[in-house]
């Protein structure tokens, strides 16, 4: 779901361990950071959504920055977790795998508002550094990473042979979302685009390269 500025509303925390209550900070300063943009984002406006006070934030980060890494890192982690149990991974071929994983990621990534944090971390990028790299180490190097586990897993079952799994990892990535990605960002992901058919020669080319894909007019 779409998210705009006014409805994102402020609030005590909600009840529950301390755990889950920081949890749901992480996760309202993401969104106001999505909506509203980083560098516009201040620490008060983010302890008033929140329900809590500056001193709080401060007591557990350093600076905003700080708190926006966290908040992406409880983000990634979530998606993670929800990746590596679709549907008992172990017990599927790599190729279902792939299959499931790239949907996840590929539904993920083109979200209107993720879009929209695209573009406001490549804008902050050039005068930040330091963040950049930093949300890179806790977003695609951790998916890079979890897909890595996932390709020495079925490697250790003789079903992949040794390869750089990091950079196998990579790759994957690239193929499928650099491109969808780039066109909805450019408003140019027409409303016939195919997600599956897209995610279908992705997966098959990254197992099998060219000479192991079927006829384009295979590919539905």
């Amino acid at each position: 779901m779409d998210i705009s500025p006014h409805k994102v509303k402020a609030g005590r925390p909600k009840a529950g361990t301390e755990h889950e209550r920081h949890a749901l900070m992480l996760e309202q300063a993401l969104e106001l950071f999505m909506v509203e943009g980083v560098s516009q984002t201040s620490v008060a406006r983010i302890a008033n959504v929140c329900g809590v006070s500056t001193r709080t934030i401060y007591e557990r980060f350093d600076n905003k920055y700080a708190l926006l890494i966290a908040a992406i890192k409880h983000m990634v982690e979530k998606d993670v977790s929800a990746m590596v149990q679709i549907d008992n991974l172990s017990n599927q071929t790599l190729q279902q795998v792939l299959t499931d994983i790239g949907r996840f990621m590929l539904n993920r990534v083109l979200e209107p508002r993720m879009l929209s944090f695209f573009k406001i971390g490549v804008a902050e990028a050039s005068h930040l550094p330091e963040l950049a790299r930093a949300m890179k180490a806790v977003g695609p190097e951790r998916i890079h990473q979890m897909l890595s586990d996932i390709f020495s897993f079925y490697a250790a079952k003789n079903m992949l042979p040794t390869l750089d799994f990091k950079r196998a990892a990579e790759s994957y990535c690239e193929l499928l979302i650099a491109s969808p990605r780039q066109k909805a960002l450019f408003g140019v992901l027409g409303p016939d685009w195919d997600a599956e058919a897209h995610l279908t020669f992705v997966v098959n080319l990254f197992l099998h390269g060219l000479q192991g894909m079927e006829p384009a007019n295979a590919v539905k």
